[in-house]
């Protein structure tokens, strides 16, 4: 699928992600009579991986995972299947902490916040357009066509969160796709039961604003307070035993839409010297301008592709004063130009 169909080559420098999800494709592999050991073997595993929790995997290998898979299978609309037969309790404490909020609004700032315990290939974020409440779905740039799976699967096993928030219909207004309208969309539109649009400047959920402000009857603040400081220590242990270069990597995300904080304020922030900050990227086989670089190519692609911005201005706000230069480095890190995106 990848060499005829995805015009987005995957990069193999986009760190690994935890094996979440994998185990269950296996388990639809294994019940079509496919052969699971092969396709782990692929890229390099074997099932024995997929019992060892938190087991990490090159995101590039992940990617692989999921594209065999639907190749395996013929099944297109295998990653939203897989997202909207997952139940809220398969995501373990994040997932207890979501149903247990107060408010659906609560529920999506608990996802935002700790779906890097579960996936490190998109982001989620909420946010209010006039009456309008959306959860915003963004894959990490460099996944191609798969970006498209990924989110796939994210959505539909956050819609059903938010469906078992409440006890009367779905809250759910709209679905909505930044992709074409794909072979299954018949599939997504059965699957999510609401309105699903495609060829939209975003992919997320919309509900109404008001709806999420409501009371939620399920709400336990016990039990939610509980599941947030196991979800809080888990998040703290998980960057603890990141490398250095993903904080870094987070600090210099914050500073977009403005000037990227130099080697010597990165370090001081994250309370260490500059020796130290330059040895521990080195232990880390990185670089400031490695890290830097790789947090330009992901808000390249959000300018460009998200918010519609001009190459001009894309290449201005990531602090190249040469649009030339700019243009040099989105081919080096997609291998088309800013132009072709």
């Amino acid at each position: 699928m990848r060499s005829k169909d995805n015009p987005y080559p995957i990069p193999t420098n986009l760190g690994n992600t935890v094996i979440h999800y994998i185990p269950q494709i296996a388990e639809q592999l294994n019940t079509k009579g496919l052969d699971v050991f092969g396709w782990l073997a692929g890229v390099g595993l074997d099932v024995t991986c997929l019992t060892k929790p938190g087991y990490e995997v090159p995101v590039a290998a992940y990617s692989a995972l999921l594209e065999q898979a639907i190749e395996l299978t013929g099944d297109s609309g295998l990653g939203l299947r897989l997202g909207c037969n997952l139940v809220p309790s398969a995501h373990g404490n994040v997932g207890l902490a979501a149903l247990s909020a107060n408010t659906i609004q609560e529920s999506m700032q608990i996802v935002e916040r700790y779906v890097p315990l579960r996936t490190s290939l998109l982001a989620i974020r909420s946010e209010t357009v006039n009456d309008e409440f959306r959860v915003v779905f963004e894959p990490i740039p460099g996944l191609g066509e798969i970006g498209n799976v990924v989110a796939e699967i994210a959505l539909g096993t956050v819609k059903n969160i938010i469906d078992a928030t409440v006890a009367s219909n779905s809250p759910c207004q709209s679905i909505l796709f930044s992709m074409s309208e794909p072979s299954h969309a018949a599939l997504s539109r059965e699957l999510l039961g609401c309105e699903v649009l495609y060829g939209q400047s975003w992919t997320g959920i919309s509900l109404n604003y008001s709806e999420v402000l409501n009371p939620l009857s399920h709400r336990d603040a016990l039990v939610m307070s509980e599941a947030l400081s196991i979800c809080q220590r888990d998040l703290e242990r998980l960057e603890s035993n990141h490398s250095i270069a993903a904080r870094l990597e987070r600090l210099l995300l914050k500073s977009k839409q403005g000037e990227f904080p130099n080697q010597h304020v990165c370090a001081q922030t994250l309370n260490m010297t500059p020796r130290t900050f330059h040895r521990r990227l080195r232990e880390n086989g990185t670089s400031y301008r490695d890290v830097l670089n790789k947090v330009r190519c992901r808000l390249a692609h959000e300018y460009l592709k998200m918010m519609h911005l001009g190459v001009k201005e894309t290449a201005y706000l990531l602090g190249y004063g040469d649009i030339a230069n700019f243009r040099r480095a989105f081919t080096r890190w997609y291998g088309f130009p800013p132009s072709k995106l």
